[in-house]
């Protein structure tokens, strides 16, 4: 039986209790959702947006709207003045969000190997080869995980988000530890999963404590940190078989608009787009405040 609430439900829970617990910053299009990253061309009339973005205007004025490419320069200042005053990026993070199913009986097929209800989820081979290969091109500088709730129904969910523990409740799973497999199976969070087809047991995954054990290795500034990542994704994705041509459909837009003559603002799109394309969401760790 599939957890009766839906995906997206689960990982914006989840985001917003890593956003309170953990040193992490939620790149471009997280609280601009649906004005940037949709169209070169479209036109937003959404006062807070723009004004998030910077972009001058008095409420008591009329707005009808405005071109993204009419404002690339105050988006782009906006970004640059944004990501110097937050804490230095030391780590990429892709998350990989799951939905599963419970299972109950001794008709599943991992049963022998819980003898008792337990969780499930499909790796989707496709995708899988696409998270292992980001995991062995960028090696220490991204980590690449799957996300599943050790929970059942809408009510649990609610609980541990009225907790806070939706983290402690979450089974994390490296994308390179289920190489070759098709399914990945647990009992709880914090506990060690069960990889098939081929039974591999994996020991438990913490992400809390692997983010504050992770040393920041980044070169350089926080802007010349998103620039380089998201230009080698770009790379990367365009040669994939399966996303390569819908990416460069999109980004074309982009660049027909001149919106590649900023770097920071067209470096956002660039993972806003392999984001919509891949399901997979770009997080960065970064190194919390170390002020007076």
């Amino acid at each position: 039986m599939m957890a009766k609430f839906e995906e997206k439900t689960f990982e914006s829970y989840f985001n917003i209790e890593l956003n309170r617990r953990a040193s992490i910053y939620f790149p471009f299009g997280q609280v601009q959702e649906g004005g940037i990253g949709a169209d070169a061309a479209a036109m937003s009339g959404s006062r807070r947006i723009w004004r998030l973005l910077g972009y001058p205007y008095f409420f008591s004025m009329p707005f009808d709207g405005i071109f993204l490419r009419e404002v690339a320069d105050d988006i782009e200042r906006s970004l640059d003045m944004h990501v110097k005053n937050i804490p230095d990026m030391k780590v990429n993070l892709l998350f990989q969000y799951k939905r599963p199913e419970r299972i109950t009986t001794s008709r599943g097929r991992e049963w022998k190997h819980w003898n008792k209800s337990y969780f499930r989820y499909d790796i989707y081979q496709k995708q899988q080869a696409l998270l292992e290969h980001i995991a062995q091109k960028f090696g220490n500088h991204v980590l690449v995980l799957y996300a599943a709730p050790a929970l059942y129904d809408i009510n649990e969910l609610m609980e541990a988000k009225r907790q806070n523990v939706i983290i402690e409740r979450t089974n994390f799973r490296p994308a390179a530890d289920l190489n070759n497999h098709d399914r990945n199976t647990y009992v709880q969070a914090g506990t060690h999963s069960v990889a098939c087809s081929e039974p591999e047991q994996l020991k438990p995954f913490d992400l809390l404590d692997t983010l504050k054990k992770i040393e920041n290795i980044k070169e350089g500034n926080n802007r010349s940190f998103i620039k380089t990542f998201s230009g080698e994704v770009k790379t990367m994705i365009s040669e994939d078989s399966e996303l390569g041509r819908a990416f460069q459909e999109d980004m074309a837009e982009y660049r027909e608009a001149g919106l590649d003559r900023y770097p920071l603002l067209f470096s956002m799109l660039t993972m806003k787009t392999f984001s919509l394309l891949s399901g997979v969401q770009w997080i960065v760790a970064t190194d919390p405040y170390q002020g007076d």
